[in-house]
């Protein structure tokens, strides 16, 4: 049976290719927007891990994976206030800007901070330069300079402005870009107000306590542990669940539709051949059966094809546009694959139950 299979198979290569090309479609577009979604919300989780402070203090609702509107929404007064309350070591307010990266995909943030509180708070240190003097000075991580090919009095283009950068600091924390503090509030006329506070406590192990007399002391606040933030912003973006749903159905069946189409074809144009096993005394379980294990090869070859493209494809939007987070998870591999190879199977099982149903006098007679 495997030889009739693969003769099958190769009897007609380019409606082969063609057909695997059809299922790797799916495929390629599930890993390419999943690996996009996902590279660019985990990024920017880890990078606002990635500090010593342990609690972030924001305006109750506001977080949304982490974004938030252009608006500076919180007092900064606040920070005064926080910073008496017993554990707390340090405090440092921080204003966030966003916009469209200019690809039509994924978002830049810009952070306005006050350097020498926001270094003590989160641990980043200048390994280059110095800190913002003005409103017209950036510092930057040391990521993002090495990225650019950046150095201190280089030119960064952000909040469709160009900036001096002044500095380069490590390690890599919140957005890549930072201007003072004074520099967003100017823009948004938002003079005392900031987006949120970073907290630092002098012991980690008391974050809970501290979280809890901080919540007691403010109203309107909503309380965010740093450690929490990979997990929240995963889940962060319940329209985003929807929409790779939507993906999966799609691609199942694009899968589907396609091999039934070639298989339906495929069948139609093998009637005698059919005509000749069922005369020979073929069953109609052997027909339908032979029929899914050519539908499942084609299915794992578009497999194949639709991961290497996958791949093409990202290799091509890392090193040619901004997108440099693009993640492809092993659990989206081999929902692909079933995907690829379910659509196949599932698509074949009408064109194997025709060819199966098949009256071997008429199918010897078809010309």
């Amino acid at each position: 049976m495997q030889n009739l299979v693969l003769a099958n198979v190769k009897h007609r290569p380019l409606r082969t290719l063609i057909t695997a090309l059809g299922i790797s479609i799916g495929i390629v577009l599930i890993l390419v927007i999943v690996g996009l979604a996902h590279g660019m919300l985990n990024d920017r989780a880890g990078r606002e891990a990635n500090m010593a402070a342990e609690i972030i203090v924001r305006p109750i609702g506001s977080f949304t994976a982490g974004l938030s509107s252009n608006t500076l929404s919180m007092d900064i007064e606040l920070a005064k206030q926080v910073s008496q309350i017993s554990g707390v070591k340090s405090v440092t307010p921080i204003a966030q800007y966003i916009q469209n990266t200019g690809t039509g995909i994924g978002f830049r943030v810009t952070e306005g901070i006050d350097f020498d509180s926001y270094s003590q708070t989160t641990g980043i240190e200048l390994i280059n330069g110095k800190a913002p003097s003005d409103n017209t000075e950036v510092v930057v991580d040391e990521e993002y300079a090495v990225e650019k090919k950046l150095t201190i009095g280089s030119q960064v283009k952000t909040l469709d402005k160009t900036f001096k950068l002044a500095g380069i600091y490590s390690p890599v924390v919140g957005s890549h870009i930072k201007v003072k503090l004074s520099m967003l509030q100017e823009l948004l006329s938002a003079e005392n107000r900031c987006t949120m506070l970073f907290v630092r406590c002098v012991n980690p192990q008391d974050k809970e306590l501290v979280a809890k007399a901080i919540s007691q002391a403010t109203t309107d606040t909503q309380i965010i542990f740093t450690s929490d933030l990979p997990r929240l912003y995963s889940q962060g973006i319940p329209a985003l669940d929807v929409f790779l749903n939507v993906l999966v159905a799609l691609s199942i069946f694009i899968s589907t539709l396609v091999i039934l189409l070639s298989m339906y074809t495929a069948i139609v144009e093998r009637t005698r051949e059919i005509g000749v096993l069922k005369s020979l005394g073929a069953s109609s379980s052997f027909i339908i059966w032979t029929i899914e294990k050519e539908a499942l090869v084609i299915g794992i070859i578009g497999v194949l094809i639709g991961h290497i493209l996958a791949l093409i494809s990202r290799f091509l939007l890392i090193n040619f546009t901004s997108l440099q987070k693009v993640e492809f998870e092993w659990q989206w591999l081999v929902i692909t694959t079933l995907i690829g190879i379910i659509g196949a199977l599932v698509g074949a099982l009408y064109p194997a139950i025709y060819a199966a149903r098949q009256d071997p006098v008429i199918a010897l007679s078809y010309e």
